[in-house]
């Protein structure tokens, strides 16, 4: 069974003798020390759960102790009560409190007030010690996702590459052998794996957000070209649905710096959706517009809709909503 380990900190014995009684059924070992700089010494050296500090001692008072052991990666943690007799004013107990203290006690001591206090800190280090545990386990499952996510992406590269290579040679093979509607497939099939391949290339951007790393690549464009490009992707879905985009770009021009590769997996995700939860025949109408200095994108489908009492978690990770694709209508039977 793990024993906490109490490091008494008083100038006078008589005072450690009796903490040491008071604590001797909390199934603790007691280490004590008579002044600040065998204090630090122990507490440099020793795993401890909790540190009782008199505040009045000759040479460097608890304060001054107390100061050194937050400065210190070892011993910032570790939880202090501090023990005074001279002074209950309530400004010491603020200086206590700012000084790193979480508690105090005054002389002279209570048994049972003391064992309650001492047990309550003690039940905190080992609520912080299983949090710390546990926080270190999820960084280790952190790391281990992130190299997954990378053998993921390097296994994933490959047949990407060669579907955008592949097809880059037959829009130059095939030129003046086919015709206007399969060159457009042919075109769109390069660029849907070329925007694949730019996913799995920032397959790791969770990670790098959680981590401060992601770093955005700024360029100028031209925000109505942009959403145009983006629902030429997601137009030959809307056609086999027979669903048409009405596209209403802002008369004028609108250049905007942003990352052109986040928002497009943004902006592909929202007009995929669009054509998926819609019937068809319908339309989804895209308008672009500036409203002050921001850029505004409205994506509008003839769809169910997502039920009201959801919309608060839209933006949750991973959020799946009551939603269900319209069936395909049946061709009539003729008899």
């Amino acid at each position: 069974m793990f024993k906490h380990k109490i490091l008494v900190v008083d100038d006078k014995p008589e005072n450690t003798f009796s903490l040491e009684s008071m604590l001797s059924a909390e199934n603790c070992e007691i280490l004590t020390a008579a002044n600040g700089n065998e204090a630090l010494r122990i507490a440099y050296t020793e795993s401890l759960s909790l540190i009782l500090l008199d505040v009045q001692m000759p040479g460097m008072d608890g304060f001054e102790v107390a100061q050194i052991l937050k400065e210190n990666s070892k011993t910032k943690d570790v939880p202090i009560i501090f023990v005074t007799a001279i002074n209950k004013d309530i400004s010491f107990v603020v200086k206590a409190l700012k000084g790193g203290a979480v508690d105090y006690l005054y002389k002279p001591l209570d048994i049972e007030f003391t064992r309650a206090k001492v047990s309550a800190v003690l039940r905190m280090y080992e609520t912080q010690a299983e949090l710390n545990r546990k926080n270190a386990e999820l960084q280790n499952t952190n790391s281990e996702k992130n190299y997954y996510l990378g053998v993921a992406a390097h296994d994933l590269r490959g047949p990407l590459g060669h579907i955008k290579m592949f097809s880059e040679y037959l829009i130059d093979e095939l030129d003046g052998k086919i015709d206007a509607e399969q060159k457009e497939y042919l075109a769109i099939i390069n660029k849907s794996s070329g925007f694949l391949l730019r996913l799995v290339d920032n397959l790791l951007d969770i990670s790098k957000i959680e981590a401060g790393e992601l770093k955005l690549n700024h360029q100028e464009v031209d925000f109505s070209e942009f959403l145009r490009e983006q629902i030429s992707l997601a137009n030959p879905h809307a056609q086999r649905k027979n669903i048409a985009f009405q596209f209403n770009p802002y008369q004028g021009t609108m250049s905007l710096e942003c990352d052109p590769m986040h928002i497009s997996q943004v902006v592909n995700n929202i007009l995929t959706n669009a054509v998926k939860f819609s019937a068809q025949g319908t339309t989804v109408t895209v308008t672009n517009e500036l409203e002050g200095e921001n850029v505004v994108v409205h994506i509008t489908d003839q769809g169910q809709g997502i039920p009201a009492d959801e919309l608060p978690t839209i933006f949750n990770a991973f959020q799946k909503h009551r939603l269900k694709a319209p069936k395909a209508k049946k061709a009539p039977a003729w008899v």
